[in-house]
């Protein structure tokens, strides 16, 4: 995961475990410039929204900007995650509880067998 979407993605995770709101006033805490792309996070009640854009302001590929936020939604069942892409700009909306636990089951230890 390259060292930018691990940084928001441990923001996102500490500040909603806390139960803090994902504010776009605070833009640089929730945003990543990656391979020419800003990933940009905010939330409000309980959704959160990630937007993708090219850094330069060009038309987006819908492809490149899942391959983008792949790091982030992973771990999600597809289902859930919903997606609308514009001409400059991807959305993509999931529930903040849905994002905390998908992230907390993948970075839990496995369960240990107490007959072993």
């Amino acid at each position: 995961m390259p060292d930018p979407i691990r940084r928001v993605l441990d923001a996102l995770l500490e500040d909603l475990q806390a139960g803090l709101p994902i504010r776009l006033d605070a833009a640089e805490r929730y945003r990543a410039e990656v391979d020419g792309y800003i990933v940009q996070f905010e939330g409000e009640d309980d959704l959160l929204h990630c937007s993708v854009a090219r850094a330069d302001g060009g038309c987006i590929d819908l492809e490149q900007a899942h391959r983008v936020v792949e790091p982030l939604f992973a771990v999600m069942p597809k289902g859930i995650v919903w997606f609308k892409p514009a001409e400059h700009s991807v959305h993509y909306y999931v529930g903040h509880d849905h994002f905390l636990e998908a992230h907390l089951q993948e970075s839990a230890p496995p369960p240990t067998n107490p007959a072993s």
